[in-house]
């Protein structure tokens, strides 16, 4: 859902993008911010800017400034030097008079710190200054809730990132710190020894960057002490956002939201907005089908037969789902003998009959078993207790509460995809989504083998030249339609066409079914679990996803600004 809306805010910058008169001329295209705290509680902070400048006659940073955030050492430069730092700015001066200078214009609610265009066209700019008594002394721990990029900006940024620094050099960390992000739809993390916090897609005038971060007593010695408890600004600043939600799934918002949020804000045809949304989504669908039926149907065993090179390539491409792996490899032990189904009948409170499958297991057969094998027995042994027998109820309790354990599984047959992979040099650079143009010959000729045996199977009862090499390893192809999510529909399909192996194949498919299911009890409730942990570590200042609600409380930054 996540990736939903990301979409839907790639095209909201898209049409930004257009020529549409209701637009700025000017864009930032990237805001690179670093902020260094010191002992006394002092944070010098630099920013570069880099975008677009075609008019107006200045850039403008609007602060909302308790008297105690004062500033001070403001420079200011761009690719051709430094600007003069003018101890009076006057906003109605003309372009060349604010032309390489800078300098600080009082407001109602603290003060803009401005600085002339100075060229127009491509621009980087580069704003140094020092803001006094930034962070408070609490009784707890010492901390601020610092809004570091300003909502109404007439320019929003595409890229930001916020870099949160020692000046002593201390690395600040999970043990010794705390941070939530606050306005924008990104990550705040802890990444050698700062704190960090970026955005995931662009911001819009709706969006600010707000970082709320508190470190252990002694770290800092502020000047600024402040009555009360850092706990009471956390409180303040998670109002109205979704830290502490239990129900977070990392869904802010349905994609239906989004767009009515969209239409709200900037008032465009709903009609235009779906319109590229699917425009994009249908460009990348079509690439991968011109380049499927390029490369033809594949009838054979893909990837050298490395199914872990299939899972990480088809994740890669969208092809498998995240933990598809998991339910070929249940249903590797059902084949190898080493679980075996075992149907019950149970009879209801209202004396109806329900029956039940669980999963005996049979014992290793360790010269039949690879490394992956082994992993996945032992984690279902733990599971089953002294009755050696799988059931429903069993399996959710234990991946709710060893969901580590199975995704290390899932991951070490996807690291081991990886390493096949990157052992034939298939790939330039491992970016996901993958692109076409990522992949190498060889890429290629592994994408192709993938997407073409899915396009074989998905297609198999239509392809003329069906016969009798699918035969031998017809148990292999529905491991990998399993693998695609289609081994139902190839199950019935092959039913139809080999009669011969009418029984054979119906007992697989109920070996299927049964892997299926209980791979679904694992996945489910390992995800609950990750889920779960993830918000308790983020709600708890360990980092992960921002919240685009909350922030309330801020000192810092205040509303507006970019150019005029």
């Amino acid at each position: 859902m996540r990736k939903k809306v990301h979409g839907l805010m790639l095209c909201f910058v898209l049409l930004l993008a257009l020529p549409l008169p209701a637009f700025a001329a000017n864009r930032v295209e990237t805001m690179d911010i670093q902020a260094v705290l010191y002992e006394d509680g002092s944070m010098y902070v630099a920013q570069v800017w880099t975008g677009d400048f075609n008019e107006g006659t200045e850039s403008y940073i609007p602060m909302n400034a308790p008297p105690y955030l004062t500033i001070s050492r403001l420079t200011v430069s761009d690719q051709n030097g430094s600007y003069e730092t003018l101890p009076d700015w006057n906003i109605d001066w003309s372009f060349a008079e604010k032309a390489r200078k800078c300098g600080i214009h009082a407001t109602d609610g603290g003060y803009e710190i401005c600085f002339g265009i100075s060229n127009y066209g491509q621009n980087r700019y580069a704003i140094e200054y020092k803001l006094d008594n930034a962070v408070g002394g609490y009784s707890d721990r010492d901390g601020v809730n610092f809004r570091f990029v300003n909502p109404g900006m007439n320019t929003t940024p595409t890229d930001v990132k916020v870099e949160i620094r020692l000046a002593d050099g201390m690395p600040i960390t999970e043990q010794n710190a705390a941070a939530w992000g606050f306005g924008y739809d990104g990550q705040v993390e802890f990444s050698d020894g700062a704190i960090l916090a970026y955005t995931e897609s662009p911001l819009t005038p709706e969006n600010h960057l707000t970082v709320l971060f508190a470190l252990n007593k002694d770290i800092l010695s502020p000047t600024r002490q402040e009555p009360g408890s850092f706990e009471e600004v956390k409180e303040t600043a998670f109002a109205g956002s979704d830290y502490d939600d239990a129900e977070y799934t990392g869904e802010e918002i349905s994609t239906f939201e989004a767009i009515v949020i969209l239409l709200l804000f900037i008032g465009l045809p709903i009609g235009l907005i779906i319109w590229l949304h699917k425009l994009k989504k249908k460009h990348a669908e079509k690439k991968r089908q011109r380049f499927t039926e390029g490369f033809g149907y594949f009838r054979d065993i893909p990837n050298g037969g490395n199914l872990s090179a299939t899972y990480a390539l088809g994740r890669l491409f969208d092809v498998c789902e995240d933990g598809a792996i998991l339910a070929t490899g249940m249903l590797r032990l059902i084949q190898l003998g080493c679980l075996s189904p075992v149907e019950t009948q149970q009879v209801g409170l209202m004396g109806k009959t329900k029956e039940t499958v669980s999963l005996r297991l049979m014992g290793s057969q360790h010269d039949k078993m690879n490394a992956y094998d082994e992993y996945l027995y032992t984690v279902l042994e733990s599971a089953a207790g002294s009755d050696a027998t799988l059931q429903a109820k069993e399996l959710e309790r234990f991946a709710g509460q060893n969901d580590k354990l199975l995704r290390a599984y899932i991951q070490k047959c996807d690291s081991a995809g990886r390493a096949y992979l990157n052992q034939k040099h298939c790939l330039k650079r491992w970016d996901t989504p993958g692109r076409l143009t990522d992949l190498t010959p060889a890429g290629e000729q592994e994408l192709g083998e993938l997407m073409g045996l899915k396009r074989y199977l998905t297609d198999f009862s239509l392809v003329n030249q069906r016969g009798v090499k699918e035969m031998p390893i017809w148990q292999e192809l529905l491991t990998y339609a399993m693998l695609f999510g289609i081994a139902d529909q190839v199950a019935e399909q092959m039913k139809e066409l080999y009669p011969q192996i009418s029984n054979q194949l119906t007992d697989y498919s109920q070996s299927m079914v049964t892997a299926s299911s209980y791979h679904y009890v694992l996945y489910k409730n390992m995800k609950e679990a990750e889920e779960q942990r993830e918000q308790e570590k983020r709600s708890g200042g360990g980092g992960g996803w921002a919240s685009l609600g909350g922030g309330g409380g801020s000192t810092g930054g205040g509303s507006g600004g970019g150019t005029r």
